[in-house]
């Protein structure tokens, strides 16, 4: 074998190396493992505390080594490219107690589905108006109570909205004492205040067709 067969084989050698390298940096690009942060974990993790979860629904949320990553719990979803949470999926998962402030945390939330729980008639908090990012919003038949907080007002971004209570057509649950707040909201494309007592409210029917996009209320 000569020196330049040799050299050549080096070179398809070396380009196989490159390549080989080059694939695996593209998997990892478009399939990066990146981990939930510790804030936004002890943030869910406060979350449950103040939960009773009868049927276990949370039982991957966890402190234990294998379970340390939020992003591969039951109902939480991460962004692949920054690790952020940006979707609590929790409906109809029996569910009881009291929302955590420190859900707050998660600032990058675009998706809350908390609905079909039983939130024992509290008040929405006001913080889920700070969730910036949030486009779609579920809170229908988690058995709120009280006024929907203004802070809602907040949620440009929204484009779904359901605070509606299948069981609350007698003692109205939830109630609004004016829609000032829903204007704002002018990319919503449903929304659902069934059951809402609304009978303080003064022009809400103006307010509604004040939503440009809505589709369907």
């Amino acid at each position: 074998m000569t020196l330049t067969n040799i050299d050549h084989e080096k070179q398809i050698y070396c380009f196989k190396v490159l390549y080989a390298f080059l694939v695996v940096l593209l998997l990892r690009m478009n399939n990066p493992c990146i981990g939930c942060s510790e804030r936004e974990m002890q943030a869910l993790l406060a979350f449950k505390q103040g939960l009773v979860d009868d049927d276990n629904s949370l039982l991957s949320w966890g402190r234990e080594v294998q379970n340390k990553d939020c992003c591969q719990w039951d109902g939480v979803y991460c962004s692949n490219h920054t690790g952020h949470v940006v979707k609590l999926d929790l409906g109809d998962q029996s569910l009881q107690g009291t929302i955590s402030p420190k859900l707050v945390e998660l600032q990058h939330l675009e998706y809350l589905n908390l609905s079909f729980n039983n939130f024992s008639r509290s008040q929405i908090p006001d913080f889920i108006g700070s969730f910036s990012n949030l486009r779609y919003l579920n809170l229908s038949n988690a058995k709120f109570g009280g006024e929907i907080p203004y802070q809602l007002e907040n949620l440009t971004r929204l484009e779904y909205l359901d605070l509606s209570d299948t069981y609350g057509w007698f003692d109205y649950s939830i109630y609004a004492k004016n829609l000032n707040w829903l204007p704002n909201l002018s990319g919503l494309k449903h929304l659902d205040l069934s059951s809402t007592n609304l009978s303080d409210v003064v022009g809400w029917l103006e307010a509604v067709n004040m939503l440009p996009k809505l589709k369907q209320t």
